[in-house]
């Protein structure tokens, strides 16, 4: 259940904006005497009316300033934040934690050495001065009893690429840090290592809440060399293609620390509250829904986020946008926000409506889009897109044109999967990073089989094996599943580890359901999501769950393909023989094995031939080679009638399998 929210408190009186159900007053007059009245998609109000419920009917519920009460489905008045106050405030299975306001979750992830719940930050941007001030309450809880210390994560000095050269990064200067009570509390910066270390009054104990206020000010971020990959980091201030002035933030992997102090570790996900101000009055889009909303100057923008999400994923961005509404999908209104233009010329590329058949696809497919909105925001980017929760970057190089090649397309469904697969469900360390990417390229896949048929599927599958063939240096270094120092990041030594997730993942799920067969893999697929929404995800449990199924053991294919480097290359050379009718077909492995390793190749991953005489009455000749035990090489006796002049290798289009010579 999701929503926005449309009673004023618990008056149950319709308020200027909401939307009353499609029935006449005469046959909802008495509809809290028999709620069956109400229609799908509406809530029985005290007065007898039926109104919508905003936990079905998202985006058309309520109005900025109001929230969805997930108990009721109706609106409620937020002017404050506090879920003491505000009825329903909370999501799902999270709980009002009384003496702070703030909505905790259920269940703390213990593997955390402290986890934090929400950001709730107050930033101003002076953009004449290129710097920001503000604070941050951090809500957290105490996962060991004797939590003396707390250590977050800052921005650290560093060198960095600019044009012509590098330039130091500075990074913001902490100057308090508050306890829920309002004590100071001592603290050390220190901006070499990027760490506060912060000495609470009194420990805590396991399953305590406590709320450190870190008040902090620095200069924008400086990079400006946009063919550096990690061009984007930090808060900085930019220009648009147009000339139009940006102010905006980029945390991946690990950089949201350079204007947010904080847990930045992707398995310890939270919620945000943003209140965000710019001197020069852009407005700004922020993770989640527009609540509160000032006037100034400058004026002062507060959205709400009460779905956690990993601190790369946290994002606010200004600019002179102009809004271009896609359309509404169960609830979930679809936006795009193009560089400013006249409104007759914002039209979007015509592949960004395909956003909203893959969204209801996926819906079907993996469950409810999980937060409360998407938006796509256009930016001058050297990269392709980033998962911002609710409000993803889309690189304004991949909004132009005809798109003729698909790359806008594919780019717009990735970033949407994310929503499932990185913000949602979410991996456990930089080691699972692989998850996230396999699988939003996988179902990005999928949704372009579902949009265009299944040889537009077929076609996004060839064409990430081409890219694999065509520069393999780039994707087998390093194994999908890589095992690295825990603070380091995918493609930070290895390029495989960022770059074979993208490509080689999507065939390893490709594989797994063609070993599960269709409606067993659909059927798991939704059951794997539903287990880790808004929850870590690891190879291991991944594995625990497909193993548990019972119908294959994946122990060794897991082994091979998720856990080894490469893919296997084969040579196949065969002859016939009349006097028998039979064609003798020798497999042979020619990858490296000692750096590869040997491929399984057996029951729905056998090796199908076809051999053919080209004689159309009749039939070719097929046959399977299988490889276990390590075995390199394969030798098969063929029946065959006649002789055949031509050989065909059909296992290609669902296997990662690279044919030499």
């Amino acid at each position: 259940m999701r929503g926005r929210l449309c009673l004023l408190l618990g008056l149950l009186l319709l308020a200027p904006g909401c939307h009353r159900s499609t029935r006449s007053d005469e046959a909802t007059a008495g509809c809290r005497h028999s709620e069956s009245t109400c229609g799908r998609g509406t809530a029985c109000a005290s007065s007898g009316q039926c109104l919508v419920d905003c936990r079905e009917n998202l985006a058309e519920a309520c109005g900025p300033g109001l929230l969805c009460n997930q108990g009721t489905g109706a609106c409620v008045a937020a002017p404050k934040l506090d879920c003491n106050e505000v009825p329903g405030l909370c999501w799902e299975n999270q709980v009002c934690d009384a003496p702070t306001g703030y909505c905790r979750e259920a269940s703390i992830d213990t593997a955390l050495a402290y986890d934090v719940q929400l950001y709730d930050y107050t930033l101003h941007v002076d953009t004449a001065a290129s710097t920001f001030s503000g604070q941050v309450s951090i809500f957290l809880v105490a996962t060991r009893s004797g939590t003396a210390t707390l250590t977050l994560d800052v921005g650290k000095t560093v060198e960095v690429p600019v044009e012509g050269g590098t330039a130091p990064y500075t990074p913001y200067t902490v100057t308090s840090v508050k306890s829920r009570s309002g004590a100071e509390l001592a603290f050390t910066q220190d901006s070499t290592a990027g760490t506060l270390t912060v000495t609470l009054g009194t420990p805590l104990e396991a399953n305590a809440s406590e709320v450190l206020t870190v008040a902090y000010h620095g200069p924008l971020n400086p990079i400006s060399d946009r063919k550096h990959d990690l061009y984007f980091t930090g808060l900085m201030k930019r220009e648009g293609k147009l000339g139009h002035p940006l102010v905006q933030t980029f945390g991946w992997p690990h950089h949201t620390r350079r204007w947010l102090p904080g847990h930045d570790h992707p398995r310890d996900i939270a919620r945000a509250i943003a209140r965000v101000s710019i001197d020069n009055g852009l407005p700004v889009q922020a993770n989640g829904v527009l609540v509160q909303e000032t006037g100034g100057p400058p004026q002062r923008r507060t959205f709400l986020l009460r779905q956690p999400v990993p601190t790369y994923a946290l994002h606010f961005i200004a600019s002179e946008y102009t809004r271009v509404p896609l359309g509404n999908v169960e609830g979930v209104q679809v936006d795009a926000y193009m560089y400013p233009v006249a409104a007759e010329r914002a039209v979007p590329p015509l592949w960004w409506t395909g956003t909203l058949g893959a969204m209801k696809y996926l819906n079907e497919a993996l469950g409810p889009f999980p937060f409360e909105r998407y938006s796509m925001m256009q930016v001058p980017s050297a990269l392709g897109g980033m998962e911002h929760a609710t409000v993803v970057s889309i690189a304004d190089t991949r909004t132009e044109g005809l798109d003729e090649e698909g790359h806008g397309n594919r780019l717009v469904l990735h970033e949407m999967l994310h929503h499932w697969w990185g913000d949602s469900a979410h991996q456990a360390s930089w080691e699972e990073f692989w998850l996230n990417e396999s699988l939003a390229s996988f179902y990005t896949a999928e949704a372009l089989g579902v949009l265009g048929g299944r040889s537009a599927f077929q076609a996004e599958l060839d064409r990430m094996k081409a890219a694999i063939f065509k520069a393999p240096a780039r994707y087998d270094d390093d194994a999908l599943r890589w095992s690295r120092h825990p603070e380091e990041v995918p493609g930070e030594t290895t390029q495989a580890s960022f770059a074979a997730p993208y490509v080689k993942g999507p065939w390893v799920w490709q594989m797994i359901r063609l070993q599960l067969g269709e409606p067993a893999f659909a059927a798991f697929m939704k059951k794997f999501y539903a287990a880790t929404r808004f929850q870590p995800y690891s190879t291991a449990q991944l594995l625990s769950l497909l193993n548990a199924e019972g119908t294959v053991d994946f122990t060794s294919f897991f082994k091979e393909w998720v856990y080894g480097r490469g893919w296997p290359k084969l040579a196949s050379t065969w002859s016939y023989d009349g006097a028998r009718q039979v064609i003798r077909l020798t497999v042979r492995q020619t990858q490296d094995v000692a750096r590869y390793g040997t491929y399984t190749f057996n029951g729905p991953l056998a090796l199908t031939y076809a051999f053919d005489d080209t004689d159309a009455a009749t039939a070719p000749c097929t046959g399977e080679v299988t490889f276990t035990g390590g075995a390199l090489e394969s030798t098969v006796d063929i029946p065959c009638a006649q002789a055949p002049t031509t050989m065909s290798q059909p296992f290609t289009r669902d296997l990662l399998v690279e044919l030499v010579p």
